[in-house]
């Protein structure tokens, strides 16, 4: 399952969950998906790339295209508020695609997000604004109730 989308209703609160073998078709499907359901835009949001992620079949090449679709999919929504997007990073292998996204995504700001990348739960956590106790469910990602999947060798999304 390489992508995973829940959402904590309490806090408002997305959490997205990158796990096993990833396709850049699975990274596309993830934007359109959001693209075609922008309620799930209107919350901040936390990534969190687990160190099971496996990115070999993704050049930078091939995510500098999901890049460029992700925009393309994103502009014409001409989104009014602004949300926060934190990522934390478990991975080495994955932490070298996401330095080239947020190296992109920092050059080419877009109106509707302030990104930032922590190191651990507890930074991203404060950085939401939020106390101990919503803090501990992000990192666990307890009561964060699945939305959608991702998972292009799978089949399609549900």
């Amino acid at each position: 399952m390489p992508i995973v989308l829940r959402h904590n209703e309490v806090l408002e609160l997305s959490r997205v969950e990158f796990f096993g073998v990833m396709r850049a078709e699975d990274l596309h499907n993830h934007a359109a998906y959001n693209a075609a359901n922008p309620i799930w835009l209107g919350f901040d949001c936390v990534s969190v790339i687990h160190p099971d992620v496996e990115v070999s079949a993704i050049s930078l090449t091939s995510l500098d295209g999901v890049f460029n679709a992700h925009r393309q999919l994103f502009e014409p929504l001409n989104l009014m508020f602004m949300r926060r997007s934190a990522w934390v990073c478990d991975s080495p292998i994955g932490q070298r695609f996401l330095s080239h996204w947020l190296t992109k995504r920092n050059a080419d700001k877009s109106p509707w997000a302030e990104v930032r990348q922590f190191d651990t739960f507890e930074a991203a956590g404060e950085w939401l604004l939020l106390d101990s106790r919503a803090a501990a469910a992000l990192k666990s990602g307890d009561d964060f109730a699945e939305v959608a999947r991702f998972d292009a060798l799978a089949g399609p999304i549900r």
